[in-house]
């Protein structure tokens, strides 16, 4: 299965439920271009990333963003923005792509690949909450 495949299979785990009344990105700093990075690389670049969302003053929770199987995982951040930031933060840290949030509907969204955006159903169905 090639990494797009991947990425619309992916459910989210979070420390508290987020509702359907608002829109917000899930965005990863891990793995540039999708390609696995050493363990402290990743860190570095999740605490660059939080950094810049702070600079900013986005509103944001961590998650964590999984094969369905879990054995899988990546720390992602759920931030409330535009898709249109989200897209250029995506694009500043090399990400191919994002997931879009609105009204409870999960949209998956290309930054560096050349794939068209995809509707994957209901967030709340991909969504465990720890």
């Amino acid at each position: 299965m090639d990494l797009w495949e991947n990425y619309k299979t992916s459910v989210f785990l979070c420390h508290q439920s987020l509702g359907d009344q608002i829109d917000f990105a899930i965005i990863s700093a891990q793995n540039p271009k999708g390609e696995i990075y050493p363990l402290q690389h990743n860190l570095t670049l999740n605490h660059e990333f939080e950094t810049h969302l702070n600079d900013l003053h986005l509103p944001y929770r961590t998650l964590i963003g999984a094969s369905p199987d879990l054995t899988f995982q990546e720390k992602s951040f759920a931030v409330l923005c535009d898709k249109a930031s989200a897209l250029d933060m995506a694009l500043q840290f090399e990400q191919n792509a994002i997931y879009w949030v609105e009204a409870g509907q999960l949209f998956l969204v290309p930054a560096l690949m050349p794939q068209n955006e995809e509707y994957l159903g209901l967030y709340c169905q991909r969504q465990i909450v720890l």
